[in-house]
This record gives structure tokens, sequence and C-alpha cells, in this order.
């Protein structure tokens, strides 16, 4: 975070407040099984990738570059910027019909939860 606070100059809380009050669209799933791919961040929350990938970003991250956002829905190599981490299944392989909890065409609002919140739904 402190690295994108730098390259957007803008404080945790602005990038913070700037996410959370975004509603955004869902335009396709893909790169990796389920991974929804957003749009579109204000321009101000605008970033290029990470010149160098990480080798591993955890499942659940939630990713921004450029003018969209994901969610990584699984352990992987990425070089987005990461800003958070969702606590929710949203890809299930057990499922045959409808694995995905978001689909091309839905519209997200992301939520912050506090770490006991998220220590609930990783139960």
């Amino acid at each position: 975070m402190e690295r994108l606070e730098k390259k957007l100059s803008l404080t945790r809380e602005k990038i913070q407040e700037n996410f959370f009050n975004k509603e955004f669209f869902c335009y396709m799933t893909g790169f990796i099984a389920g991974m929804p791919f957003f749009g579109d961040l204000v321009e101000n929350m605008r970033a290029q990738r990470l010149e160098t990938p990480r080798v591993k970003v955890p499942k659940g991250s939630i990713g921004i570059t450029e003018q969209f956002s994901n969610i990584y829905t699984f352990e992987s190599p990425g070089g987005w910027n990461i800003i958070g981490n969702t606590p929710l299944e949203v890809f299930d392989s057990s499922k045959e019909k409808d694995p995905n909890l978001i689909n091309p065409g839905d519209t997200v609002k992301f939520k912050q939860i506090t770490l006991e919140e998220y220590k609930i739904y990783n139960e």
C-alpha cells in the first residue's frame, strides 16, 4: 500500500475511500478460473502494473491496475497492485453449476470489514 500511495500521490485513507465508494462492473471472468475483471477506476486511482510481477499473490487478493480491478481466485503470480483481500469464495470448482460468485454483467461494491469479520468468513 505504501508503494501505491507514492505512485498515486494519495493517502491510504483516500485510496480506500475512492475504492469503497465505487460500484464496479464485471466485464469478464478468466485468465485464472473465475477471476473477475472490473472497471472502471476513477482517473486518480489508475496505476501501472508492477515492473516485476510477484511470484505468489494470495487467493482472494484484490488488485488494481490501469482502469481495472480484479480478485485473484487462486494463489498465482501477478503484477497488479494489491490493495486488500476478500474472505469470500469467489470461485468454487466443486460446484458444477454456477461455480462463479461473480459473473460478467454483475455489479459489485466492495465493503471494508474488520479483521474479526474476515476471520469469521474463514472458519
